[in-house]
């Protein structure tokens, strides 16, 4: 009698053990590693409107009187210094190539309800949207786009991303 409930009190603890040991791994398969760093990317991308006006002042050289001529200098070294580490080489030259900073700048605030979504049937890539809030609360921009990641090095990097403000 005391062998069987030795055994029974051993099949639930291994039973216990199991479940546990489950739920674990249904937390790490649901855990997508791409999306928190596209999150990162995203939210440093879009709360970096302040920094961008001094990269932007810095790469305005006049050249003749009444002439402004823009040096992306200025643009390349602020993107290289953020995001060189997280997004490829690729993806910083389209920024540029793009004139993001300049739509970048052009928004006031920090991004508040950034919502991430997996596009469906297209690996590692995602559809987001914010609102970038100023100080007082009220909506200044809304921001919708995509991002792409790519492993690379052993990290996760933007290798695509486009920008729609409203």
């Amino acid at each position: 009698m005391k062998s069987e409930t030795f055994r029974k009190q051993a099949l639930s603890l291994i039973v216990f053990f199991v479940a546990i040991a489950a739920v674990f791994a249904l937390t790490r398969l649901r855990s997508d590693p791409a999306g928190k760093q596209a999150q990162t990317i995203l939210t440093l991308l879009l709360s970096s409107s302040d920094a961008v006006e001094p990269a932007a002042d810095d790469s305005y050289t006049a050249s003749e009187p009444g002439l402004v001529q823009v040096d992306d200098g200025g643009f390349a070294a602020f993107y290289q210094a953020q995001f060189g580490d997280c997004m490829t080489q690729q993806c910083l030259e389209k920024l540029l190539a793009n004139r993001l900073p300049t739509r970048i700048a052009s928004l006031s605030g920090q991004p508040a309800g950034l919502t991430l979504q997996k596009r469906s049937g297209a690996d590692h890539c995602y559809d987001f949207s914010a609102d970038q809030q100023a100080a007082d609360g009220t909506t200044t921009a809304s921001v919708t786009g995509t991002i792409t990641m790519v492993k690379e090095d052993g990290a996760w990097k933007a290798s695509d991303l486009t920008l729609n403000l409203k």
